[in-house]
């Protein structure tokens, strides 16, 4: 057995063996993969003169655009984000649409025919770019907010080296455990975790959202990681794939980020 072949081996083993021990529920949860899609990820480009005017339009008219079409059904839900810094490399502004269950494409169509991206016409004009992607939510968790303190986002893409159903053990093996911990420490409210409909050619191909309790619990990511990581290392099969990570995915470029609420 030549040692790529070794470590592709140990590595799906390990994989296995800590999702039967410790994650049953999570290896039989339904894949939102066999229906059409129901996840819009858009993420919009602006110049640095006119973040301020992007995000008053959103403040006072998009926001408000969103809610009606939830209303109406056109959609199911919404979530938008601004960037919290000026970064050229990076979105300004992302929106999370969950589409309606019954012929969400097609109704979500029919908006972008008068508002392309979901945006007036005053803010396509404040655009540089629009990346849209079609994904699916395959794993999320909330938990009840506390202390009236705003949460803080973390999104941070991924591109996956091996097979999708691989990654997906991957996610459910090693990273939800840890985030599963993070939250145990009440530093993480909420996780989700996102592939792409149709990855090729696309700015990435696995997304985790990852939604921090306040500032505090953002501020102490590293120090949080580093304990439960600590604590799960005590597992062989999970620090076996630890081991193994470089080989499955590349990081992307995060971004810190808030959402936005209509005034």
């Amino acid at each position: 057995m030549n040692s790529a072949f070794a470590k592709i081996y140990f590595f799906t083993t390990a994989v296995l063996l800590l999702l039967l021990a410790h994650n049953p529920a999570r290896a039989a949860d339904s894949d939102p993969r066999t229906s059409g899609p129901r996840s819009l990820l858009i993420a919009y480009h602006t110049t640095p003169a006119n973040r301020e005017k992007l995000r008053n339009y959103m403040l006072s008219i998009g926001l408000k655009d969103f809610a009606q079409w939830k209303r109406e059904g056109a959609i199911a839900d919404y979530h938008v984000y601004f960037n919290r810094y000026i970064d050229s490399d990076n979105w300004d502004m992302f929106a999370n649409v969950t589409l309606a269950a019954e012929n969400g494409t097609a109704r979500w169509a029919r908006i972008e025919a008068n508002h392309p991206a979901g945006l007036g016409e005053a803010a396509v004009a404040l655009t540089t770019a629009v990346h849209t992607t079609v994904a699916d939510l395959m794993r999320s968790k909330s938990t009840p907010a506390k202390g009236g303190k705003p949460p803080v986002y973390l999104m941070i893409p991924y591109d996956y080296l091996v097979s999708v159903s691989d990654y997906i053990k991957y996610v459910d093996a090693y990273v939800l455990p840890q985030a599963d911990g993070w939250a145990d420490e009440k530093v993480l409210s909420g996780y989700g975790f996102y592939l792409s409909r149709y990855p090729a050619g696309r700015p990435w191909s696995a997304m985790f959202v990852f939604e921090y309790a306040d500032e505090d619990g953002l501020g102490s990511r590293d120090v949080t990681v580093a304990k439960v990581r600590e604590r799960l290392k005590q597992n062989p099969e999970w620090k076996a794939i630890a081991d193994n990570k470089h080989n499955v995915r590349n990081e992307k470029q995060p971004v810190v980020a808030d959402e936005l609420i209509a005034r």
